[in-house]
């Protein structure tokens, strides 16, 4: 009966479904944190990350401000991507071809490249992501001067560099690093409370903070809060797995079943220690 009076008793609102989601560290003290998003988990998120949320352990949300780092700036505020696999095709109508595979689907901001070969070059290059568009993404030339490049922002898996080589020698490229331009969170946050930074539903919208106007005009630079693993759901594990007993409202059918066989174990277990204390009943 307790069993059956706490599902009744459950909430059974709609409820935010992650697709991704990290605990973030100990907060210390009142104030406002930068959170800054690793590539990992901005390739989770939604391509205007619309999607990002932050929940403490009573499911109430905590307000942000979006922030990206100056886009002026070529050699910092950017962080690594992982390396793609590199295929190349030299094909017989003068153009070589590059495709890139990587891991997860990155937002792409800066592209370089390592090259050994031949000493001297310029060639011009055109950048796609695939499936691939009408348009490149972005033209850029590179010769050994010149090999870092500001993309526009790029979500992609996969991309294709089709680079001219005319009557040269193909180009010998032995790496090709990638990057995210720096992007974060200013929140405030509380001791005494657990917090959880997610993403990935689509059914959200963007959300509308007042936080902005207090942080618009901050006079230093908030303390940084890291975040743990990341941790990744599956469609049917997006309720069950939640830092949150209550979140798992929004997908009743797998607290009942839960329910059900539980309350089927111990009727077995009870209908088995009645059976032997029958039976070693009717033996006496």
């Amino acid at each position: 009966m307790t069993v059956v009076l706490l599902l009744a008793s459950g909430d059974c609102s709609a409820q935010y479904l992650p697709t991704i989601m990290t605990k973030l560290d100990s907060v210390a003290k009142p104030g406002i944190y930068r959170i800054v998003l690793p590539p990992s988990f901005v390739a989770g998120c939604r391509a205007d990350l619309s999607d990002l949320r932050i929940f403490d352990e009573n499911d109430k949300e905590a307000p942000y401000v979006l922030r990206e780092s100056s886009p002026d700036r070529i050699s910092t505020g950017f962080l690594p991507i992982p390396d793609p696999k590199i295929l190349q095709k030299d094909s017989s109508d003068r153009h070589s071809y590059f495709w890139l595979q990587y891991d997860d689907n990155y937002r792409i901001d800066r592209i370089s490249f390592v090259i050994t070969g031949p000493a001297l070059y310029k060639r011009t290059a055109a950048i796609s992501t695939l499936p691939r568009n009408a348009m490149p993404a972005a033209t850029i030339t590179i010769d050994p001067a010149d090999s870092v490049f500001r993309l526009p922002p790029l979500r992609a898996n996969r991309l294709l560099i089709e680079v001219a080589n005319h009557d040269n020698a193909p180009l010998v490229i032995t790496r090709v690093a990638t990057s995210q331009l720096g992007i974060y969170l200013l929140t405030y946050l509380q001791p005494g409370h657990e917090y959880w930074l997610m993403a990935g539903d689509s059914k959200v919208n963007t959300p509308d903070y007042d936080l902005h106007y207090f942080t618009d005009s901050m006079p230093v630079t908030p303390l940084a809060i890291g975040l743990g693993p990341l941790r990744r759901f599956l469609d049917r594990e997006r309720r069950t797995n939640k830092p949150s007993g209550r979140w798992i409202s929004r997908n009743p059918g797998v607290l009942l079943w839960s329910v059900l066989t539980l309350i089927l174990l111990l009727l077995l277990y009870v209908s088995v220690k009645l059976a032997r204390a029958i039976d070693k009943k009717e033996k006496e």
